[in-house]
């Protein structure tokens, strides 16, 4: 029988009252396939803290494992680069097509987003939406912003939006 290989990733989950840390154990490359494949009704984290929103510069509530819940997820922000693409290879049997980067407002509350989609190349924007299956998709370049809290903004690399909660507007100049 054939082991297939395991990794752990360091990641922040936000709902829409609390964020958690931990560590995600996965068979996958990308942290977006583990989401939509491998973990898609429950996320299981070791070593993990949960705070409310409104106190994340607090200590929170450590705890040896957390279960949550995938509906309850707004978006998760993976710490560490990614595998490359080649070793994502390693790790999964999915194609991996061309992308283009496409700029877009996303709105998860109590979160709003901008930053890019990476949809397929060639494609019809809209179409591409539409067809668009994953729950879990990143958004590349990502400014998240508290909605009723402007001051409080970060800044992401990527970050992995819950695609079942949000609202996606793409500007008319899309094209990223």
């Amino acid at each position: 029988m054939h082991a297939e290989p395991r990794r752990q990733i360091e990641i922040e989950v936000f709902t829409d009252t609390h964020v958690v840390t931990g560590r995600l154990r996965t068979t996958q490359g990308r942290l977006s396939d583990t989401l939509n494949y491998e973990q898609p009704h429950v996320l299981v984290l070791t070593e993990a803290t949960s705070k409310p929103l409104e106190k994340v510069e607090e200590p929170g509530v450590a705890g040896g494992f957390v279960h949550i819940n995938t509906m309850s997820i707004a978006f998760i922000v993976p710490h560490g680069p990614e595998p490359a693409l080649e070793e994502r290879r390693q790790f999964s049997s999915f194609e991996y097509g061309e992308k283009e980067r496409h700029k877009a407002v996303v709105r998860v509350p109590p979160f709003s987003f901008e930053g890019c989609l990476h949809l397929p190349r060639g494609n019809d924007v809209e179409r591409s939406l539409w067809q668009l299956t994953p729950s879990f998709v990143p958004l590349s370049d990502a400014k998240v912003t508290l909605k009723d809290h402007p001051e409080v903004t970060w800044h992401r690399d990527v970050v992995i939006l819950n695609r079942r909660k949000a609202q996606i507007m793409l500007p008319e100049d899309g094209d990223g």
